[in-house]
C-alpha cells in the first residue's frame, strides 16, 4: 500500500513540475497525450471534483506557440455555453523565472467522440444527428459571438444520452461573447 501510494507522489511530481497547486489535485492516469503536452484525469484534494489538466509545456520556446496557447486560453475562458469544454483555471507558477509550463484545468469528460463512435457499432442516425446538432449549436455560439474558424476541435461526451462538450483549439478571432 505504501508503495503505490510512493508510485501515485512520484507520478504527480513528474506531472506538476514547479507548481505549488500540486496539492490540490490528485493525479489519477494519463488520458491524452500530444506534440503540446499532457492530459491527466485527476480529482480534487478539497473538493472532490474530477477534473481534467491539460499540461502544456515549454511554451516559450517557440513564440508562436505562445501567442497561440495564450489566444485559446483566453477565447476559452471567454465561452460559457454547454457545448464547450469549461475551463475550471489556469496554474501559474509563483515564479516568473520557473515559467516554462502552463496548467489548465478543465471538467473531466468521461470519453471523447472518437472513442465512443470507435466503441459503438451500433450507433444510429439519430445518435449521428444529435452530435451534429450539438456541433453546429456550438458553432452557432461561437459565430454570433465573433469567434470565427478553428484549425482542429475535439469532442467529448459524458454519455451518448448527455450533452456532449466541444474542446475548441487554436480559434483564431473573436469579438465579443455574450
Amino acid at each position: 500500500m505504501q508503495q503505490d501510494q510512493r508510485k501515485k507522489s512520484l507520478k504527480e511530481m513528474d506531472f506538476f513540475t514547479e507548481y505549488g497547486y500540486a496539492n490540490r489535485y490528485k493525479i489519477l492516469e494519463v488520458i491524452g497525450k500530444g506534440s503540446n503536452g499532457v492530459v491527466c484525469a485527476a480529482i480534487g484534494t478539497r473538493t472532490g471534483e474530477k477534473v481534467a489538466i491539460k499540461k502544456i509545456t515549454d511554451i516559450f520556446e517557440h513564440i508562436s506557440n505562445a501567442i497561440r496557447i495564450l489566444r485559446e486560453v483566453k477565447l476559452l475562458r471567454l465561452l460559457r455555453h454547454p457545448d464547450i469544454v469549461e475551463i475550471k483555471r489556469i496554474m501559474l507558477p509563483s515564479s516568473r523565472r520557473d515559467f516554462k509550463d502552463i496548467y489548465v484545468v478543465f471538467e473531466l469528460m468521461e470519453s471523447d467522440l472518437h472513442q465512443v463512435i470507435k466503441a459503438n457499432d451500433d450507433l444510429t442516425q439519430d445518435h449521428h444527428r444529435f452530435f451534429l446538432y450539438q456541433m453546429l449549436r456550438a458553432l452557432k455560439y461561437m459565430h454570433t459571438g465573433g469567434c470565427f474558424y478553428f484549425v482542429k476541435c475535439r469532442f467529448a461526451s459524458y454519455h451518448l444520452t448527455e450533452q456532449p462538450f466541444i474542446d475548441y483549439s487554436l480559434l483564431v478571432s473573436c469579438t465579443h461573447i455574450s
